[in-house]
């Protein structure tokens, strides 16, 4: 069936927002951008029905290179509204140039991307000797006289991870006090290992992309409403720690040092 024009302005709009082609690579570059914009407008539409019926944004950009008033709404409530996270300087490049993919972005610990650890609070730095990534940091950079040296703990009181039984570490800590049953959630941070696509990735490993469909926008949404739960359980425990860091990463490691593997 042929598409019904429903107006003569809304025809007039849509020749007025058409381009010329006169190359092969331009056709393909147009209709890929055309797709783009037609995949984020369905998006739209999906997610924000509401918003999209109300809208008075044009759909129509000024050049196919760069997105619509109405796409730029989307990335505003795709954000505002928490459904997935956009960060600021996304939203930046967006006024400039298409978004072909979504980038997801790393929201957990990046703190491998530093090359010392000064963006670490003290409540994460003395916790990196339970880590494998934390230990191989401390011994690569020389930084085990400095560790105990500054939270008083010798190496020869903590069992190095490969020879800890974490599953069995993992029931301790789940059957303690709160909020010591968040402790191997912390350790996962330090370790890039939550198992959270938005938590897991950082500058020295590859960016991760997505595409702009409603299938991959819900599975991003879930995991994102998990990582906001993972980063709310973190806090907690570093909080704890922050009250009396000694004793409480003491009562960290008598459970750690309590779950070894068998021999």
């Amino acid at each position: 069936m042929p598409a019904t024009i429903l107006s003569v302005s809304q025809a007039i709009a849509a020749l007025r927002h058409s381009y010329p082609v006169t190359k092969p690579l331009e056709a393909i570059e147009f209709l890929r951008q055309t797709l783009n914009s037609a995949q984020l407008l369905n998006l739209y539409q999906h997610f924000f029905s509401t918003e999209f019926a109300t809208s008075t944004s044009s759909i129509y950009s000024d050049t196919p290179d760069n997105h619509s008033p109405r796409e730029l709404e989307l990335f505003r409530l795709l954000d505002e509204t928490e459904l997935i996270p956009i960060s600021p300087w996304q939203l930046e490049i967006a006024q400039e140039e298409r978004l072909d993919q979504l980038l997801i972005e790393s929201w957990g610990l990046d703190w491998l991307s530093y090359e010392d650890i000064d963006s670490l609070a003290p409540e994460w730095q003395i916790l990196l000797s339970l880590s494998s990534e934390g230990l191989n940091w401390l011994t690569e950079n020389e930084m085990k006289d400095w560790y105990e040296q500054e939270f008083e703990v010798s190496f020869s009181q903590i069992l190095p991870p490969d020879s800890i039984n974490h599953q069995q570490f993992q029931q301790f800590c789940s059957v303690a006090e709160f909020p010591v049953k968040g402790v191997p959630i912390v350790l996962s941070f330090l370790n890039y290992s939550t198992g959270n696509i938005w938590l897991d990735g950082c500058v020295q490993h590859e960016y991760q992309f997505g595409e702009w469909t409603v299938e991959n926008l819900i599975f991003l949404s879930e995991q994102w409403q998990s990582a906001k739960e993972l980063i709310t359980q973190a806090q907690q425990v570093i909080d704890w720690l922050a009250t009396d860091r000694h004793r409480h990463f003491q009562q960290i490691l008598e459970l750690w040092n309590k779950s070894t593997l068998s021999i």
